[in-house]
């Protein structure tokens, strides 16, 4: 069988050890400790006209990536950055007759399994105790066809996925650092601005079919702030989407045709704030302006069969969220702005393609921290405005559905 294992330049320490050629399972086990700042800079400056320009950063204190692509994948990993991680792109040009692209991504440890065909099997150990996290992107350009700019930054952020085998996981993510995502956009005029901010002290997200789901996961933030930034001005725009979204500990299981169990605790000392901010000076088509924060996040879905949750939240820290558009419309044009602020999010899906699921178990929720969404809207000359600010301290969502007609 083959064991795919990738490591970052940026690894302190790491051991691998692989099973036997003709074995279905291999066997992987990951140590990473990396005391030193780890930074990230690119800078891209077009003085004259060109066709497309591009500026990618991607910075990382520790990285591993195991597969197993025809058999299942037996790991264990460990990975500690105690140092800065910083990331840094930036995009200045005159007129582009095409587009701009401009990404920036820190993370402090990163993570990703895969098995295919075989159990995943995994332990994973994730610690961020050393300097902030952050990501910048700038992009300043006159004329474009289309904008793309974004920024991630996460102290922990891990992704596992399974196919036709079992998933058994579990998962520890402890950070005191904090985490800043901001993105900014100044241009002339384009045809289409997408741009977004990320931040996030823990994170895992899996997905897997025709599996037997078993997994646990205990999130622990206790770093100052998870701050994420979007600010875009244009003189004038054609559709311009801007999204931004700040957590502290954020956990996505998803799972097709297999029983899931789950079991999960979270809990958040940190400040969250998202805040987007759209100014236009004349647009046509749409404008969408959205910034979303939450403490402690869970979303835990399943189709085909019986999934069991075992949750258990609680923050103390303060979720903030805002939007702002500015902006007017000569032909009509449709602003959206949506900011909602959750200090603890449960949702859990259950869908019957065949038979009958249910979705059962427990969450628990406690939230201490205050929970504040603004959202404004100046604009004249536009055909529909809609505008939504939604203030949650804990919500909890149960969703079961059965087999369509």
């Amino acid at each position: 069988m083959t064991l795919i294992i990738r490591l970052a330049a940026t690894a302190g320490l790491v051991i691998v050890l692989a099973a036997p050629t003709l074995a279905q399972t291999s066997t992987a086990l990951n140590g990473q400790i990396h005391w030193g700042d780890v930074v990230a800079d690119m800078k891209v400056v077009s003085q004259a006209d060109a066709r497309s320009a591009s500026a990618v950063a991607t910075a990382a204190g520790n990285s591993v990536s195991g597969a197993n692509i025809t058999g299942g994948l037996d790991a264990e990993s460990m990975q500690q950055m105690m140092g800065t991680t910083s990331s840094t792109a930036k995009l200045r040009a005159g007129t582009l007759h095409a587009d701009a692209l401009a990404v920036s991504t820190a993370q402090a440890n990163s993570g990703q399994a895969q098995g295919e065909n075989g159990t995943l099997k995994f332990k994973s150990y994730q610690s961020a105790r050393g300097g902030d996290v952050n990501a910048y992107t700038t992009v300043e350009t006159g004329n474009a066809r289309t904008i793309s700019a974004a920024s991630s930054a996460a102290s922990n952020n891990l992704a596992t996925a399974a196919g036709h085998g079992n998933l058994d996981g579990d998962v520890e993510q402890f950070a005191t650092n904090s985490v800043r995502a901001v993105t900014d956009v100044d241009a002339c005029c384009t045809g289409r601005t997408v741009v977004g901010a990320s931040s996030a002290v823990n994170a895992w997200s899996s997905a897997s079919t025709t599996s037997t789901v078993d997994a646990k996961y205990d999130q622990q933030s206790w770093g100052s702030a998870s701050e994420a930034t979007t600010d875009v001005y244009q003189y004038r725009a054609w559709d311009v989407a801007a999204a931004t979204t700040a957590a502290a500990n954020s956990a996505a299981i998803n799972n097709e045709w297999g029983y899931a169990n789950i079991r999960g605790r979270q809990t958040s000392a940190t400040d969250v704030k998202a805040d987007t901010r759209v100014t236009l000076g004349s647009f046509s088509g749409t404008a969408s302006a959205s910034s979303y924060g939450v403490g402690n996040s869970t979303l835990a879905t399943n189709v085909g069969s019986d999934m069991i949750v075992d949750v258990a939240q609680i923050n103390t820290g303060g979720v903030a969220a805002n939007a702002q558009f500015n902006g007017a419309s000569t032909n009509g044009g449709g602003v959206v702005l949506a900011s909602t602020a959750i200090g603890n999010g449960f949702t859990g899906y259950v869908c019957s393609q065949c038979g009958d699921a249910s979705l059962s178990g427990a969450v628990s929720q406690t939230n201490a921290g205050n929970v504040l969404s603004t959202g404004s809207i100046t604009t004249n000359g536009t055909g529909m405005i809609v505008g939504s600010a939604s203030a949650i301290g804990n919500s909890a969502t149960f969703v079961t559905t059965g087999k369509g007609p």
